[in-house]
């Protein structure tokens, strides 16, 4: 910053720049003057008018201080106002040798090839004036800096109207920027340090950025670290494999937060070995208690980080859950009316709300689902009332019918939960090499 003698010294540094272009330009010696322009000079006199016609209050920087004070009144930094410096920079000399236009284009080149004002030049203009001896705009931390403004007909008419008595010379406008002039108070010192945070603990600096997951990659176990990585499958299912990439996911402890609108949150621990600081790896369960804690549907997947006493939460990603879906081994007979009944197996199991009736529990599904099969899509038949004592939480069984169904012969069943289907294919590995192909324990026949 820069007390009060920063203006005069970005005139003084001005000047001295444009003069020494203006006498080099036409080898002879020019009288320069910090003031307005006057009535141009007798014959054989040359003179250069560096005139500081108006200051404006600089557009991007005029608030960028505030607030100067605390809500007690006192003063919490120094005020410090920017200022734009508007200069008028006008030639004469003699016309018949075009010394005026001469000085001018000197002054353009040298202010278009050096458009800052520079420590040195500061100095120079310092020590070319006593008045100045106490300036220190060489200290601001960003220096000033040149640029020539535009002037329309109309604009040049009246700043030279204002000009009173004064005959019009080649003029030139040029514009300082940006003057940020410091107040003089100092501010009241902050209070000292009694206590380092909670139990005078200390700072806990936490640096880097938050997490960030970018992308979900679905896959068997053993594929990891496969080159090139095969792609992900389009849903998940319990027993495959997540990779999450981002970053900012390193830290002491690593989690991800499953969450479906129907259940509890979901959250699996992340092992230091699956995990760097932009990938995390975890695999789906799918033993007993998964079947029950989990279902099929649309899930979020959240990366939580835990360092230095503190949890970080990333973004969330859609996770489609696929369900399992086991049909009837043998072939399906229509009955006399050519219906034919389906009894399908799903895993994880699908949860239900439960409706007390009595002595009995009326069942519902809490999702939509739809079997998809021999270009039809077919809703489960109601669920049958349970008699036991406590209310039901969850199916794993649904029973289908397709009206006028047509004969069949190893057709894919597929099962839509909640918008998300079933996958209808598995990996063989043999013959080599690994391949996926439709999954023979989907096929149904009708007959």
């Amino acid at each position: 910053m820069s007390n009060h003698l920063a203006i005069a010294t970005v005139t003084a540094g001005l000047g001295q720049r444009a003069h020494a272009a203006a006498e080099a330009a036409i080898g002879k010696t020019v009288t320069l003057q910090h003031d307005r322009p006057s009535t141009p000079p007798g014959a054989g006199l040359r003179r250069l008018h560096v005139y500081l016609y108006q200051v404006t209050p600089n557009a991007a920087l005029r608030n960028e201080d505030l607030p100067t004070r605390g809500a007690g009144g006192h003063l919490s930094q120094r005020p410090r106002a920017a200022l734009d410096l508007h200069y008028l920079l006008t030639f004469q000399g003699d016309h018949a040798s075009l010394e005026p236009e001469r000085m001018l284009g000197a002054v353009v080149r040298d202010l278009h090839a050096r458009p800052v004002l520079t420590r040195q030049d500061i100095a120079d203009a310092i020590t070319g004036s006593a008045d100045l001896a106490a300036s220190d705009l060489a200290r601001a931390p960003e220096p000033v800096r040149f640029q020539l403004v535009p002037l329309s007909l109309e604009e040049q008419s009246k700043l030279w109207s204002v000009l009173f008595q004064t005959a019009h010379a080649l003029s030139l406008a040029c514009l300082a920027t940006t003057v940020l002039i410091e107040a003089q108070e100092t501010p009241r010192p902050a209070p000292p340090v009694l206590q380092r945070a909670q139990d005078d603990q200390g700072v806990i600096v936490q640096l880097g950025p938050w997490p960030v997951l970018q992308s979900v990659h679905v896959g068997l176990p053993d594929e990891v670290g496969r080159h090139p990585e095969p792609p992900s499958w389009p849903a998940a299912r319990l027993g495959l494999q997540l990779t999450l990439r981002g970053a900012g996911l390193g830290g002491a402890a690593v989690s991800l937060r499953l969450e479906h609108p129907l259940l509890p949150p979901v959250d699996l621990a992340v092992a230091r070995a699956d995990r760097t600081a932009d990938t995390v790896r975890v695999r789906l369960p799918d033993d007993p208690p998964a079947q029950e804690a989990w279902a099929p549907g649309m899930y979020t997947v959240t990366a939580r980080v835990a360092d230095g006493g503190a949890t970080r939460a990333s973004n969330r990603l859609p996770l489609p859950l696929a369900p399992r879906l086991a049909v009837p081994a043998g072939p399906v007979a229509r009955d006399a009316n050519s219906d034919a009944r389906l009894t399908v197996q799903v895993s994880p199991r699908l949860p239900v709300t439960a409706t007390r009736a009595g002595a009995v529990w009326q069942l519902a599904l809490r999702q939509p689902v739809l079997l998809l099969l021999a270009g039809r899509e077919v809703a489960p038949e109601p669920l049958a009332d349970s008699t036991d004592a406590a209310a039901p939480r969850s199916t794993d069984r649904l029973e289908f019918v397709l009206k006028q169904a047509p004969a069949v012969s190893g057709e894919i069943a597929r099962l839509r939960v909640d918008g998300v289907d079933s996958l209808p294919f598995v990996r063989r590995d043999a013959p080599a090499p690994p391949r996926l192909i439709l999954d023979d324990g989907q096929r149904v026949t009708i007959t």
